[in-house]
């Protein structure tokens, strides 16, 4: 007749489950495998948040990413068998629990912020010749270095490095604040704007 497993057993297993499912992520780009699979979610369903989420809290975690749901599996388990040596097994489920969890929103966390970042570096920056910017670090005159603007582009907000026009005025800077057009991008990200004053 099939016994029920101990406690103990389902920490182990927990344990050894979740630990090899992190081991495979971390050897497969070294193995030749394929890419990191973290970057995108479970089931296929990677995709940027809607604009009106950003506020929301829950925005700021990637609940679907494989390394946190396999980190908080593995150190559920982990912290359940470590539990177990001083506590019952009421005390040393909840202690589990407790600790699969935190690992996992904070694993879920890291990993939303990699994908955003990914997210902006996806975004080929000539798609934003042409589109409206603010300057959010002001812009000095060319040979003074890059300041940077915030748009939209591709559904996204992102913010590049931004230079002026050679056309610019020597010693001429663009404050912070002020509405400029995107008139040429370099594949580093870097765009050439001008004042949208300057164009009307």
């Amino acid at each position: 007749m099939f016994a029920m497993p101990s406690l103990h057993s389902v920490f182990l297993f927990l344990a050894v489950v979740g630990g090899a499912v992190m081991l495979l992520q971390g050897l497969a780009p070294l193995l030749g495998l394929g890419h990191d699979t973290d970057g995108h979610d479970v089931g296929g369903l990677h995709h940027d948040v809607p604009h009106g989420a950003v506020g929301s809290p829950l925005g700021a975690f990637n609940f679907r990413s494989v390394r946190a749901i396999a980190a908080g599996v593995g150190f559920t388990g982990l912290g359940g068998l470590l539990a177990q040596r001083h506590f019952d097994g009421v005390i040393s489920f909840a202690l589990a629990l407790l600790l699969g969890g935190a690992i996992y929103l904070f694993v879920a966390f890291v990993m939303r912020g990699f994908t955003r970042l990914e997210a902006d570096h996806s975004v080929h920056p000539l798609s934003a010749v042409g589109q409206q910017a603010i300057v959010s670090l002001p812009i000095p005159s060319r040979e003074a270095g890059p300041g940077k603007v915030t748009l939209v582009v591709a559904g996204r907000h992102v913010e590049w490095p931004a230079i002026q026009t050679e056309s610019a005025l020597p010693g001429a800077t663009i404050a912070a604040g002020t509405s400029v057009q995107v008139v040429d991008a370099s594949d580093d990200t870097t765009l050439t704007v001008v004042p949208l004053s300057h164009i009307r």
